[in-house]
């Protein structure tokens, strides 16, 4: 007869495994784990977080493929575009954020890929990430993948009540040119900007990019009234720069065409 600690275990792990499979369509996608975070002005400290792979690819015939490495891209902020309340607007991330400089810092790891190294813009700003080789990432699998975002403040002159980043994630099955790009070979999870070579139209993944909202907690200005939300996305020229990752000089992803 089993005890009734047994029991009890087995109790837990069933409603514990219930719980993840009825969790798993959340992560379908791939997401960042915590994808809204406060902003961190007073200690000016970090905050933790992790992409989160909910799947892998599968080719049209249905045959499920191993993940070789992925892509994590932010805005660099200098020539990103924003909306504010949803409207186009010329004003520019530094008139909502003070210190976007380098956004993200890639952590460690070699759960899932065996190198590693972060995304850097021509002025030296660290602005993503990529992870490869090693075992990857099985099909059958879900990957956690850590890194922390620096500690973003909003511009307390600012009417900004939340800022929200939008970003660009590749998840690689198959290492093909960009001309050759295909969800048999890729899950991409992209913004949808004019002139991205790196978006796949149509794709479950075409304009369903992962997101990072930071939410003020400075008091806003009297005149703001209730504030504003202001979305921050990649332009085109900058995703074309710095998605292909690029190891010792050469390019190892999308293959040269």
């Amino acid at each position: 007869m089993l005890e009734n600690k047994s029991i009890k275990k087995i109790i837990l792990f069933s409603l514990t495994s219930a719980v993840l499979v009825a969790s798993q369509s959340n992560f379908a996608h791939t997401r960042f784990k915590t994808p809204v975070i406060n902003e961190n002005g007073r200690n000016h400290g970090s905050d933790y977080n992790a992409e989160v792979i909910g799947h892998t690819c599968a080719t049209d015939a249905g045959v499920a493929l191993d993940t070789l490495a992925t892509v994590v891209l932010f805005p660099d902020g200098v020539d990103s575009t924003l909306t504010v309340d949803g409207v186009a607007s010329d004003l520019k991330v530094i008139d909502f954020v003070t210190n976007w400089g380098s956004p993200v810092q890639s952590i460690s790891n070699k759960d899932v890929f065996g190198y590693q190294d972060e995304i850097t813009t021509p002025l030296g700003n660290t602005v993503g990430y990529w992870m490869g080789g090693g075992p990857g990432l099985q099909h059958n699998l879900a990957g956690i993948l850590p890194f922390r975002t620096s500690g973003v403040i909003i511009d307390s002159e600012s009417c900004a009540k939340s800022v929200t980043f939008r970003t660009n994630i590749a998840d690689i099955c198959e290492i093909t040119k960009a001309s050759e790009f295909s969800t048999n070979a890729l899950n991409i999870w992209s913004v949808a900007v004019e002139g991205s070579k790196f978006q796949i139209p149509g794709s479950k993944g075409d304009d369903s990019p992962a997101t990072l909202k930071v939410l003020r907690t400075s008091v806003m200005p009297a005149t703001c009234g209730e504030g504003v939300d202001v979305v921050v996305t990649p332009t085109a020229a900058q995703i074309n720069r710095d998605m292909p990752i690029i190891y010792n000089g050469k390019q190892l992803w999308p293959k040269p065409e």
